[in-house]
């Protein structure tokens, strides 16, 4: 009985390994922030163009459904402008160009329907680099108190870890080739507890910031599939 379950469990696992496929993707990325400004702060995000690159791992699950675990670098950027009240007579403004690296690790659930597929699944997201650099300026009493430079590491400034969930929508093309289009929207606020003083620091608003993301992603499937090999007991 032991040997029987042992063919038959090794078997199920050769026989699912030999339908998943391993696939890559690449694509451009938007990136938006979506805010609750307060104390006076009104952000601005302006997309800017960025990139993605990742390698995922489909495992059918059902005929229709299967599980696409995925990992993902993704550089994103932004022209954010931000304007801090105190009052009429005491503000700054800020323009900066904000960069952002992260390492993406979504896992999704797709759903397919001949060659057209949805997806949805959680995203936990590591920011590994980038950087906010740009210019500022502050008035006190109505005139012009000077003017200073934005330089700070995105890593001293937000959070490493997010998390959030991603849905989007795809087609499987002839040779292994396909076309995906996908959203993210991130659930864990982006901002720190804690910020730095220092005028060269990225600018910092109260409340919370969420990063929100559209990519489009050109994918390959690899052809090659595991073979069984049949196994005498």
């Amino acid at each position: 009985m032991k040997r029987f379950l042992l063919f038959l469990g090794s078997n199920l696992l050769l026989a699912g390994l030999a339908q998943a496929q391993v696939g890559v993707r690449a694509g451009t990325n938007l990136l938006n922030f979506n805010t609750s400004a307060s104390d006076g702060a009104r952000p601005s995000t302006s997309s800017r163009l960025g990139y993605q690159a990742g390698i995922y791992y489909q495992q059918p699950l059902t005929k229709r459904f299967s599980l696409v675990p995925e990992v993902q670098f993704s550089s994103e950027q932004a022209q954010v402008n931000a304007d801090y009240y105190r009052n009429e007579q005491n503000y700054s403004l800020s323009n900066y160009r904000l960069h952002l690296s992260y390492l993406n690790v979504p896992v999704l659930l797709r759903f397919a329907l001949g060659r057209v597929y949805f997806e949805a699944g959680p995203q936990a997201s590591l920011l590994v680099g980038g950087r906010g650099s740009g210019q500022g300026s502050y008035l006190v009493g109505g005139d012009v108190g000077g003017n200073y430079a934005i330089d700070q590491s995105a890593i001293d400034r937000f959070r490493r870890l997010q998390y959030g969930a991603c849905v989007g929508i795809g087609v499987s093309l002839p040779a292994g080739l396909g076309l995906s289009m996908r959203a993210y929207q991130g659930f864990t606020s982006m901002n720190q507890t804690t910020y730095s003083q220092d005028r060269a620091a990225i600018p910092y608003w109260a409340g919370e910031m969420h990063r929100q993301t559209l990519q489009a992603s050109l994918t390959y499937q690899l052809a090659s599939r595991y073979k069984l090999a049949v196994i005498k007991m």
